[in-house]
């Protein structure tokens, strides 16, 4: 089954869309949600979560990948609980800290959707001008949040060569939203 026949399922308000995203995409979204979460079971939840949020949302955005809108969904969940999961009372947490290396060049929030539609225009723009490795490497530090020894090892480079990369990337990236206005 094709991603169009799932939407079309879900625009039919079907409940064997779900079922037909968790066969095709389980795996997947599971791997993103146990790299931000410590328990299976917290992955598990996310994952609902998410296919909750998908059933909601696909009957107003018609995604053109189920995939990648199903895996940013569960990834915002993940980050959801994660952050619930570790607040300041709690002691803080690792995995936030790859979220908090973005917080200088990215705006936390946009006023309105054109400015959050400009931003996701100039991020798109910067990653298709990265080279594969680089572009491999800030998205899997910064969408499935690995670790960046994770990340050297899958790289074959040094923790070092990965930060120093990441650290030129982010004033890359501030830098071009700077120049679009996107963050003063």
């Amino acid at each position: 089954m094709e991603d169009a026949e799932i939407v079309a399922l879900l625009w039919q308000r079907k409940e064997s869309a779900l079922d037909e995203i968790v066969r095709r995409y389980g795996r997947m979204l599971k791997s993103f949600a146990r790299r931000i979460l410590p328990t299976a079971e917290d992955a598990e939840e996310c994952i609902n979560d998410a296919l909750l949020d998908i059933w909601n949302t696909v009957p107003v955005n018609r995604p053109s990948s189920i995939a990648s809108y199903a895996a940013m969904l569960t990834r915002r969940r993940a980050i959801d609980r994660i952050r619930r999961l570790t607040a300041k009372k709690r002691g803080g947490g690792v995995y936030l800290v790859a979220l908090d290396e973005l917080e200088d060049c990215i705006p936390a929030h946009t006023e309105s959707t054109e400015d959050a539609d400009a931003l996701r225009e100039a991020i798109n723009s910067f990653l298709a001008e990265l080279s594969a490795e680089d572009r491999l490497i800030f998205m899997g530090r910064y969408f499935a949040l690995e670790s960046v020894e994770s990340l050297a090892g899958n790289n074959r480079l040094t923790k070092n060569t990965v930060n120093i990369r990441l650290s030129r990337m982010r004033k890359k990236l501030k830098s071009r939203l700077e120049e679009r206005k996107l963050y003063l």
